[in-house]
């Protein structure tokens, strides 16, 4: 299910962290964004490039995102997330899932050291724990990445990590593959390198421009090019996920899509379209009378008879 799950963003918005400031070489340091508020003079290009307006003071309390995803054989699946927000952070989620006519209600929950890095996710149902994944630290850079499923064994993995100036090479010993990520000089990360043996599968490489991603380039398994835009108010989601970023990156498929997560969740403003190779999509976004925004409504189509529905909400 971890699998069918991350055809929405579901499992790209939770299961993912990295700490304030955390160190992955003492060349490569992930920023703590910038506070909310106030004018800052954002350009009017598109994608964004300032806060004009809104958020002044405002701190997101609620985030709830519903999916319903038509994927051929399975039907349609509908995954509903409201996730939990306490002192600024997310801590846990409520997931409810329906699809090939069951429904499954579970929880996620974060659990952070001392030091405030997250060293666990663990999901449950019923009661009992499904899936548990494991973070391990030689200081504060990640070495490694344990993924349990207890209902399905096959899915289990466990990745290591090495680092060397501004790149990070991930190795998935059992399934001989690896991948590396490199970071430009602001700790962004601008390509991502997938390889099964020493064979190259899929490279992606990612563009900024006024503190958002504004560019995927895949090619590999998958060709494509994808633009996104952005409005110029402040994204409220960068803060409360601002600790998931590392991971979001680290544990994704050799074969993803990191951009688009990026976007979403790590862009100073708000996406607001997608242009691609494969089509454009605009979202449907409303914004309260502090031009924080509200709501965001998008339908994509995929292709081969695959379609999302995604709706978000926030509050503050």
């Amino acid at each position: 299910m971890k699998k069918i799950l991350s055809i929405t963003t579901i499992i790209l918005a939770f299961c993912c962290f990295s700490c304030d400031n955390e160190l992955l070489d003492p060349t490569i340091v992930i920023q703590e964004p910038a506070s909310n508020g106030g004018n800052n003079g954002g350009g009017g290009n598109g994608n964004g490039g300032g806060n004009n307006g809104g958020n002044n003071g405002t701190t997101l309390s609620t985030y709830s995102l519903d999916t319903t995803s038509n994927v051929p054989f399975f039907g349609e699946i509908i995954v509903n997330s409201d996730f939990i927000i306490n002192n600024g952070i997310v801590v846990s989620a409520n997931i409810e899932t329906t699809a090939l006519g069951f429904t499954d209600t579970g929880t996620s929950l974060i659990t952070r050291d001392t030091n405030g890095q997250i060293i666990q996710v663990e999901a449950m149902s019923g009661g009992n724990v499904t899936n548990r994944t494991i973070v391990t630290y030689t200081g504060n850079n990640i070495t490694q990445i344990a993924f349990e499923d207890f209902d399905d064994s096959s899915e289990n993995y466990t990745y290591t990590f090495a680092y060397n100036g501004n790149t990070v090479t991930r190795t998935n010993a059992a399934a001989g593959e690896s991948a590396v990520f490199t970071f430009d000089s602001n700790s962004r990360l601008i390509s991502f390198e997938s390889f099964s043996g020493t064979t190259s599968t899929q490279l992606e490489v990612l563009t900024y421009a006024s503190g958002n991603c504004i560019g995927s380039d895949i090619s590999g398994g998958t060709n494509v090019t994808n633009t996104f835009l952005f409005d110029t108010f402040t994204n409220p989601l960068k803060t409360v996920f601002n600790d998931q970023i590392l991971f979001a990156i680290f544990d994704q498929d050799n074969d993803a899509e990191i951009g688009s997560y990026l976007a979403t969740f790590y862009s100073a403003n708000n996406w607001i379209s997608l242009q691609s190779t494969d089509g454009t999509v605009d979202f449907n976004v409303m914004y309260n009378a502090n031009n924080d925004i509200t709501s965001r409504d998008s339908i994509i189509d995929l292709g081969d008879g695959v379609d999302i529905t995604q709706s978000e909400a926030f509050q503050y």
